[in-house]
């Protein structure tokens, strides 16, 4: 019996590391975006508690005039100190700002408001320090002013994610409003998190590191339960299922038709299947016992008729016999015709002519094992094609007549070892009467006989 192309315990280890990388794949993606968010969320949260205090101190009415006169005022002095104050407090802002969008030009399309600096940068190295009224040359791009515009016109805070040549910078911003409802500027914050983006690599990498160890311990421990209760009590069951099959068939010994049960401890339905295939078996046996017994004297009646007492296969009569119950659809007929027996007779004597009948016998029901085959005359045969020869005749020609070459190539055998035989064969149209068939079968046979005599001239 053939083997399984895969096992039951290789399709549930491939299943379990199928199901470990889903999960290990979904979990680190769920966690990873799970811990972005939280990451954002507490800076949303940070900077928008920086803006909004901010905002709170800033006299807007008394800026709007600082931004139209570009001329600082005592309250425009003290808020830039308040959020140079705040800068130095907090170590992650990069940039703490407030401008006003001019244009959507390419150049001068910005002016800077404020600008807080850390105290070195304020007192010390002044160098590239804004000021009140300084405008941009080509620091922003038109996409970006379109961006500034936007939260300018708008009422709230807006947060992106913005690269540049300094690292990546996590901005919030919100529009400046005077009394009376209208926008003057922009104030802003920038937090540098370009370190933030590998704290949250190196965490989905820790989480998936986990997910997998996890994984490989639960379905390695999965694995050796599936294989003590599940897998190994099925091999068991399955191997002495194979052994039954193989030592029952073709087996006339109803005394042989034994089941050699597994020891399987487990009580469940594994158990309760090799018990009921047990009691099948035994079932089996006497049910086959009863049938031997009952067919076995009408059986040997009927083969002593039917039988070829010379190559022990089915004789004319058995052919008559069986013909007539042979619908004539999806039927064939072959005829086989041994070459050159009368000479092998007349040469070497009918006892050597009646080996290479029976030698002829054995090869061509070897060839056509799956149809019956008939020894119908001296040195002629027929063969009834059904099933798998009769779809696949073309084939089981060839190789009866390559066998018949490769025997007559063979110059160790004796001259009546050394058979040689023509084959022709007929198929029903769902019409013909099966002697019709047979006479054309017949006439094929002949016609490959000549071919091979003109051969050999």
């Amino acid at each position: 019996m053939n083997k399984h192309k895969k096992s039951l315990n290789r399709t549930i280890t491939i299943g379990c590391i199928i199901f470990l990388v889903l999960l290990s794949v979904f979990m680190s993606v769920f966690n990873l975006l799970l811990h972005r968010n939280y990451v954002y969320k507490n800076y949303q949260t940070h900077i928008t508690d920086i803006l909004d205090f901010t905002n709170s101190q800033i006299d807007a009415d008394d800026l709007k005039i600082c931004i139209e006169t570009k001329e600082e005022s005592s309250k425009y002095k003290s808020t830039l100190l308040f959020m140079d104050t705040l800068m130095n407090h907090y170590d992650d802002i990069h940039y703490f700002y407030a401008i006003l969008p001019l244009n959507t030009n390419d150049t001068e399309n910005v002016m800077s408001v404020f600008s807080a600096e850390r105290y070195q940068d304020r007192y010390i190295d002044t160098e590239g320090n804004l000021y009140l009224g300084w405008i941009s040359d080509d620091e922003y791009d038109k996409k970006t002013v379109e961006k500034l515009f936007e939260i300018f016109n708008g009422d709230k805070i807006v947060f992106f994610e913005e690269k540049t040549e300094w690292g990546t910078d996590y901005t919030g911003a919100m529009p400046i409003k005077d009394s009376k409802g209208n926008s003057i500027a922009i104030l802003a914050v920038d937090i540098e998190i370009s370190s933030i983006h590998k704290s949250i690599l190196n965490y989905a990498l820790v989480n998936l590191g986990i997910i997998i160890g996890f994984g490989i311990l639960s379905i390695g421990i999965f694995l050796l339960w599936s294989r003590k209760n599940i897998t190994k009590p099925i091999k068991m069951l399955e191997e002495s299922a194979i052994g039954f099959v193989d030592h029952s068939h073709k087996q006339r010994d109803v005394e042989s038709l034994n089941f050699d049960a597994p020891e399987i401890k487990s009580d469940n339905e594994i158990k309760a299947l090799s018990d009921a295939v047990v009691k099948m078996t035994e079932d089996i046996k006497e049910y086959v016992s009863d049938i031997i017994t009952a067919e076995k004297e009408a059986k040997n009646m009927h083969e002593l008729a039917s039988k070829d007492a010379l190559t022990g296969i089915r004789n004319k009569a058995a052919y008559n016999e069986d013909i007539a119950l042979v619908k004539n659809s999806n039927v064939g007929i072959a005829i086989v015709d041994i070459n050159y027996l009368k000479e092998l007779n007349d040469t070497y004597g009918h006892d050597k002519g009646d080996l290479a009948i029976k030698a002829m016998a054995d090869l061509v029901c070897k060839v056509f094992s799956r149809s019956p085959v008939y020894r119908i005359g001296g040195d002629e045969f027929a063969i009834i094609l059904r099933g798998y020869d009769y779809a696949h005749y073309i084939e089981l020609e060839k190789i009866f007549n390559n066998e018949i070459k490769r025997i007559q190539a063979n110059n160790n055998l004796e001259p009546w070892e050394k058979m040689s035989a023509a084959i022709g064969a007929a198929f029903s149209d769902g019409q013909e009467e099966m002697d019709v068939i047979f006479k054309r079968a017949d006439q094929n046979m002949y016609k490959r006989k000549k071919e091979m005599k003109d051969k050999n001239k």
